[in-house]
């Protein structure tokens, strides 16, 4: 192996997990086409699994554990912040904020190195995912209240009572904030102050629960509802101005074109049929992230995929115009549902769904880019867009990268044991994602310190916007071959007494739950570091050894 390579597998090892015996697959980081297609287009395939660097991580309650990754000098880190399942992080100004899934706590941690910055908690619990405006982090409690604490120190600004049962994340915009719930006889919609909590006005809104979040969007409060339809609330009086059954299936999305909604079909029956069947308790469960209602295409589809398709809604002033009268009959709406949500960027719309991820665009109504995973069964969160780049997590542990422009792989990692469900949140260098089993993880994004627009000399041709990334990528594929290398030479470990692999209770060992010690470094092989690497990780020693509270001295970069 190069020297280049035994330094970078170093900054990995740490943490990866070395896997052996890498099958050959169509080449992942290959560039898709950039060139307009139809939204039906065959996609590349690619194997995120095979593309990935493994990592395995784990920590104790609120203990923060720090990582190297494969495509930039910069740590990663995560840390526990409930027993299971964790909902969807909101982060601004250098700050990220978390619940505590079905606990009562709520975490603010500096985005950077993952301390904690303060503790809040509610009186209820049942946290749902967070929304930050105006320095203050929103959210509701399953029973039963609407909150505020503000960012910057940590200071509950209110807690208000809503109903006994509240199972949607709130929304806010501007000097509001709207919750739903249910209460008496039906789903209720409220409007409050957004920096006291007062009470403007409070509606009906039927006997179908509302998915995932209210949305605000000029004067008008829309809402997705688990019977299918779509509706419009004027913002001002709390009044109904439109219903519509369009087989809505995930929180309408609120862009400068317009409103995305997420729609789909059964294919079988014919858009005029009655209602479908309604499903066992059973058979809900199973399909709360599915979704079933069936037609054609409406107009102004933007995409089409297997059962499901985006569409988009131009002038949400008029009611809109629809034919579906099929109602569908899932998902259950709760606080953990996420639904297949598009993501938006400055230019086109991203849709992950049954293993495919598509770039659209939103005027033309055609694909810009594709790209197909191998496990068509993967789940993916709402696709995340930052900085030029548009991140995906699913429930098998992988998170990746992909170019905003063109769709080309810059860096994907697999988590072993974890399952990425809720949406993803950003802010400046680092994107967080929340696992099932209670973590939160910050990546850094890679952009800190690329120069932006940059080619490398004999990069291969690449041109345009994927060149913003040359770097980052091909520093992640050299430390991945390193890695895969070092597995390659990795002799397997001899079998233990009781389990056959070395952590039977009689071993001594670890059991499994400990990461990968690192390489040690021969005296021939200095590290090969800048001059701004050597500073970073200086820096990032002292602020470990400040947490510690140690005295440490940074050391003066030397060639």
């Amino acid at each position: 192996m190069s020297k280049l390579g035994r330094t970078s597998v170093r900054a990995v090892a740490a943490l990866c997990v070395l896997a052996a015996g890498v099958a050959a697959v169509t080449h992942a980081d290959e560039v898709p086409a950039a060139k307009p297609a139809p939204a039906k287009a065959d996609a590349p395939v690619i194997d995120l699994s095979h593309a990935a660097i493994p990592i395995k991580v784990d920590t104790q309650r609120l203990q923060t554990v720090r990582f190297d990754v494969g495509h930039t000098g910069d740590e990663a880190w995560a840390t526990r912040v409930a027993n299971s399942n964790p909902r969807s992080p909101a982060a601004a100004d250098g700050a990220v904020v978390v619940g505590s899934a079905g606990g009562k706590d709520v975490y603010c941690f500096e985005g950077d190195f993952g301390t904690l910055r303060w503790q809040s908690k509610s009186p209820d619990s049942g946290i749902s995912s967070i929304v930050i405006s105006d320095d203050r982090a929103y959210y509701t409690t399953y029973s039963c209240t609407l909150e505020a604490v503000q960012v910057s120190t940590g200071k509950v600004k209110f807690v208000k009572w809503l109903a006994p049962t509240v199972n949607c994340a709130p929304d806010v915009s501007g000097d509001t904030a709207v919750a739903a719930y249910h209460k008496g006889d039906s789903n209720q919609l409220s409007m409050h102050d957004a920096v006291s909590g007062d009470q403007k006005w409070i509606t009906p809104v039927g006997s179908s629960s509302v998915l995932t979040a209210p949305v605000l969007q000029g004067g008008g409060v829309f809402l997705s509802t688990a019977d299918g339809a779509i509706k419009r609330i004027d913002a001002s009086k709390g009044k109904l101005e439109w219903s519509v059954s369009m087989g809505a299936v995930s929180a309408p999305v609120p862009t400068k074109w317009g409103l995305l909604l997420t729609t789909a079909w059964d294919g079988k029956q014919p858009v005029s049929a009655g209602p479908a069947r309604q499903l066992t308790e059973a058979e809900r469960r199973a399909r709360d992230r599915e979704t079933v209602s069936s037609g054609e295409p409406l107009a102004g589809t933007l995409a089409a995929h297997k059962d499901r398709r985006v569409a988009l809604l131009t002038d949400t002033d008029e009611k809109p115009e629809a034919n579906n009268n099929v109602k569908p009959t899932g998902p259950r709406a709760d606080l953990d549902f996420q639904g297949s949500r598009p993501g938006v960027g400055e230019r086109s719309v991203f849709f992950a769904y049954s293993g495919k991820v598509v770039c659209i665009d939103p005027l033309a109504g055609t694909a810009n880019w594709s790209v197909q995973v191998s496990n068509a069964s993967a789940v993916f969160t709402r696709p995340l867009v930052h900085e030029g780049l548009v991140f995906v997590a699913d429930n098998t542990g992988i998170v990746c990268a992909l170019e905003e422009a063109t769709g080309a792989l810059v860096w994907c990692y697999r988590f072993d044991g974890q399952r990425f469900m809720a949406e993803p949140a950003a802010d400046a260098d680092r994107a967080y994602f929340t696992t099932g089993s209670g973590l939160l993880i910050a990546m850094p994004i890679g952009i800190k310190h690329r120069s932006r627009g940059a080619v490398a000399k004999g990069d291969g041709g690449i041109e345009g916007a994927a060149a913003e990334y040359w770097r980052v990528q091909h520093v992640f594929r050299n430390v991945r071959n390193a890695v895969r290398e070092v597995a390659a030479e990795k002799p397997a470990p001899a079998p233990g007494n009781n389990a056959g692999n070395g952590n039977g209770p009689g071993n001594g060992g670890d059991n499994g739950n400990r990461v990968a010690e690192p390489a040690e470094r021969r005296e021939d092989e200095a590290e090969e570091l800048t001059k701004g690497q050597w500073e970073r990780r200086e820096e990032r020693r002292a602020v470990k050894a400040k947490t510690e509270g140690k005295p440490y001295e940074k050391r003066p970069f030397q060639r």
